[in-house]
């Protein structure tokens, strides 16, 4: 295996770990979003007893506001794989172009992004 290829497999694995890519497509994210939010109007319709079909409109707009949360949610998500991604492939090229690193001068990963 070149050692390119290696690094980028390296680099993915390592990324991967705190920062998975995203298994689904923006349109199962967002199909997603909206059968959770017909499946909450429902319990929320018999349990309070509305018909939650008298206003079609607010309907659809809640539909389309969770189509697009669910879609952000999967484009968040991918970008903070990418990042982590070509944090990780930098620091595998620097260790290769430079020897070993020290602890202090590696990239800090926010606690939240683990």
């Amino acid at each position: 295996m070149p050692e390119k290829k290696l690094r980028q497999a390296n680099a993915r694995a390592a990324a991967t770990k705190y920062a998975p890519r995203p298994d689904g497509s923006t349109l199962t994210y967002g199909l997603i979003a909206v059968s959770l939010l017909a499946l909450g109007l429902a319990l929320c319709g018999g349990f309070y007893a509305v018909d939650m079909f008298n206003q079609p409109i607010p309907l659809v707009l809640a539909g389309l506001g969770a189509f697009g949360f669910g879609a952000a949610l999967r484009f968040r998500r991918q970008r903070r794989h990418t990042v982590a991604y070509e944090a990780e492939y930098a620091l595998r090229e620097g260790v290769k172009a430079a020897g070993p690193v020290e602890a202090s001068s590696m990239p800090r990963v926010p606690v939240e992004a683990r």
